[in-house]
This record gives C-alpha cells, sequence and structure tokens, in this order.
C-alpha cells in the first residue's frame, strides 16, 4: 500500500447490497466489486432447537479464479443489516413472508471493509484534491463550498468549457461550479486524471434502480461539462455489465449519444415481442432510434 507523491490509497470502502429471496434460506445477493476482487454474499439459515430459533450466517468469498492470481488480504468486515427483525428472535424461516405480509423478501446489508494488509490486490491511489500539490495544482474549482486544488491543462484537455473558463478568466486564482455535488466532482476529476477511474470503482451501486440513478447524473455532468471521457467509459461499462431494462437503456443511449450501447441494444433484439414489453417507454424514444429499433426487427424477419 504506497502512496505516490499527492495521492492517498483507498484502504476503506463500504457497499450496500439488496438480497431478496421468498423466504429467508433462498435470499440472493448479487455479486459486488471491492478492492480489485470481485465478491459473493450468501446467507444460511439453520433451525435451532436449543434456542428456538434460526441461526443466520453469512459467508462472504471472493470470486478471483484465476489459479496464477498469487494474493493475499487482510481485512477488517463489518457487517450492518437495516432490518429490525432480522436483529430479534425469528420463530421460523417459512413465516417470515407471512409476517411481512408480502410476497417477497427484501434484505439490505451495508458492508464495510478496511484493508489491513494486503499484496498481489492494486489499490487504487486516489489524487488528493484537498490541498494544494507544486506542479500538479495551479488553482482552485469551488463545488458546493469544497475546494478542490486541480492543474488547468488537465481539465482544459478534457473540457472545451474548462478551456474557454481558464483563457476567459486567465488572472483568476479559483472558478466555481454551480448545480453539482462535491462527491460526484470527485469522482468526475479521479475519470479526468490518469489512469482514469473504472466504472467498477465509482459505480457501487448494486439496486439497480439506484445504480441507474448515479450512472445518469455522472452522464449529465459530463455532458453538461463536455467531458468526452466520462461518456465513453460509462459507454463501454454498460455494454459489458449493464443489467437494466431495455427501455431505460435504450433512451440513456440516446440521450447521451452512447453509440456502443446502442448497437449492443439492438443487436440483441430479435422479436416484436421485446418491443412489445417496453412499448411504453419505447414510444417517448426520437424517431431516429425508433428507425434504428424497425430496421432491427425488420432485418431478423
Amino acid at each position: 500500500m504506497v502512496e505516490a507523491p499527492g495521492t492517498f490509497v483507498e484502504v476503506n470502502d463500504t457497499r450496500v447490497i439488496i438480497g431478496k429471496g421468498l423466504s429467508l434460506d433462498s435470499i440472493k445477493f448479487p455479486d459486488f466489486h471491492m478492492f480489485d476482487t470481485n465478491w459473493k454474499m450468501k446467507l444460511h439459515a439453520e433451525w435451532s432447537e436449543e434456542l428456538g430459533t434460526d441461526v443466520v450466517s453469512i459467508k462472504l468469498r471472493h470470486r478471483r479464479r484465476n489459479v496464477d492470481d498469487i494474493w493475499s488480504m487482510d481485512a477488517t468486515v463489518k457487517i450492518h443489516f437495516e432490518q429490525d427483525w432480522l436483529k430479534g428472535e425469528i420463530p421460523n424461516c417459512g413465516t417470515v413472508v407471512g409476517k411481512l405480509n408480502s410476497s417477497e423478501i427484501h434484505l439490505c446489508v451495508h458492508i464495510f471493509m478496511q484493508i489491513n494488509q494486503s499484496k498481489g490486490i492494486q489499490l487504487r491511489n486516489y489524487i488528493d484534491f484537498a490541498r494544494p500539490i507544486p506542479i500538479f495544482s495551479d488553482t482552485i474549482v469551488l463545488v458546493d463550498g469544497v475546494k478542490f486544488h486541480v492543474n488547468r491543462m488537465i481539465l482544459s484537455m478534457a473540457s472545451p468549457i474548462f478551456l474557454e473558463a481558464f483563457v476567459t478568466n486567465f488572472d483568476e486564482r479559483s472558478l466555481e461550479l454551480c448545480n453539482i455535488s462535491a462527491p460526484d466532482f470527485r469522482r468526475i476529476l479521479n475519470i479526468i486524471y490518469p489512469p482514469h477511474l473504472p466504472p467498477k470503482q465509482w459505480i457501487k451501486e448494486s439496486d439497480l434502480v439506484e445504480q441507474f440513478e448515479h450512472i445518469q447524473r455522472i452522464l449529465r455532468i459530463g455532458k453538461s461539462l463536455q467531458i468526452s471521457i466520462v461518456l465513453e467509459v460509462a459507454d463501454k461499462w454498460l455494454v459489458k455489465y449493464g443489467r437494466h431494462k431495455l427501455g431505460d437503456t435504450l433512451h440513456l443511449a440516446q440521450a447521451f449519444g452512447l453509440r456502443e450501447l446502442m448497437g449492443s441494444k439492438l443487436a440483441k433484439m430479435r422479436s416484436l415481442e421485446e418491443i412489445k414489453k417496453c412499448q411504453d417507454q419505447i414510444q417517448v424514444l426520437s424517431c431516429k432510434t425508433k428507425a434504428l429499433i424497425l430496421d432491427r426487427i425488420l432485418s431478423t424477419l
């Protein structure tokens, strides 16, 4: 865990994982990414005659399957359940659904992990924008009351908006941005600065609705500031890992000009039945996008 000058190593991270199932013992959690590794979490409930309740245990394991990977990690893991009913006694796994008056259980789990020692794991070196660094920072961008010490040349190369702002106000020692939060701007900066923060590091939500809103918000900032690399990295990630609804994905691809995502979704269309399932969302798409969809469907007939 060696820090480069002007950076800090991320040694702790959190995730909010939402599992779903018809009974406590059948709850399944989505895989998630932390510290250069994919993780799988499994909940197991076993009836205890002595205690007269179910004993719930959590198993967390990594998903690295390459035998050539030689790595080790010593970490502290804390798991917190949001649901109050899980913190008390549970009479029986099969009766939990009835008690909750629901056909499906939603279990929200907060996972906190801190790396104590590691080997063979690529930990992210984040740039420290909170303090001025000789050579690497020559101006200040003020966002929501937070100062970011940045380099004009790097921001100008990434965005013509920043280039125009710095040329117009060359003698000014600071620049203020509105309608953007400090955490979101920090993510944008880490995407702009080499080695460019990959989406698997800044997209941390496992819930698809929250994940979609987060991606949409970052893309909106990238588009308004004309930062092409933000759109490019999000486009590639959505093609490879995106699991969102077809209508939402097409709308996102159209709104932000994500060509790879649009082409990928069109290529996977096979029948009119797929279109009918998201007819309401497709109706609001542009005529150009609708024409592309129609052309694709006709080509499969």
